[in-house]
């Protein structure tokens, strides 16, 4: 079973917990964090790498500290030294996802906000375009970040990064139904989730199972750094 975390970056953390994150993380990391201009695109990719190590020691046993990252040819993040553990990171706004599966996964969380429909006109298949144009403008946004996130989402599970253009597949959805159309020879699976109204949120697994979803708090998981230290 797929399991997705996630955490809200407006939290107030205080500078020994920020450090007690840090701790957890490679001194390359560490230092890709601190390049950061501003202090939420730091929390983002913080957050989202101890949430990794964090669910990859619960289900390994490993230190956190001790767990080795490295990226395919397309920039697509693994656990080195794995197989059978595979995980994904996504954000937006307030929120950091992590996903961790046996076998592949990819996630994609973003932000509703106001919407250029020519994004989806230029890089999205015409019949997504076409679906999204149909529905009252209430709802466009919406059905422009459903497809959005299913397209990025099927695309981080592929590991080919922007390889593979938006517009060489597409998506047929009816209420809670989801069809993928494209040329790839396997079989994958979908799960959509609304958080708080304004975030869409998309997983691609290769399995039907049900995938447990949990919001972690930064207090949490402070508590569970120290305790295995």
């Amino acid at each position: 079973m797929a399991e997705l975390y996630y955490m809200n970056i407006e939290d107030p953390i205080s500078a020994e917990d920020y450090q007690t994150l840090l701790g957890t993380c490679a001194s390359d990391k560490r230092e890709a964090i601190h390049k950061f201009r501003f202090e939420a695109d730091r929390k983002r990719t913080l957050y989202g790498e101890v949430l990794a190590r964090f669910m990859i020691t619960k289900k390994t046993g490993a230190a956190m500290p001790d767990i080795e990252f490295d990226k395919n040819s397309y920039g697509k993040p693994y656990v080195k030294d794995q197989n059978e553990i595979f995980y994904n990171i996504s954000h937006s706004g307030k929120y950091v996802v992590c996903g961790l599966d046996t076998e592949d996964i990819g996630i994609d969380i973003e932000e509703i906000r106001d919407i250029d429909l020519d994004i989806a006109k230029r890089f999205f298949h015409v019949k997504e375009y076409e679906d999204i144009i149909s529905r009252e403008i209430r709802e466009q946004a919406h059905s422009l970040y459903d497809f959005w996130t299913l397209k990025e989402s099927y695309i981080k599970f592929l590991g080919v990064g922007l390889s593979k253009p938006l517009n060489s597949f597409y998506f047929m959805i009816n209420g809670e139904s989801v069809q993928l159309c494209s040329q790839e020879d396997h079989t994958v699976y979908f799960h959509r989730y609304l958080l708080q109204d304004n975030y869409r949120l998309a997983v691609c697994v290769s399995t039907p199972d049900l995938i447990h979803m949990e919001k972690i708090s930064l207090h949490d998981l402070v508590a569970y750094i120290k305790s295995e230290s």
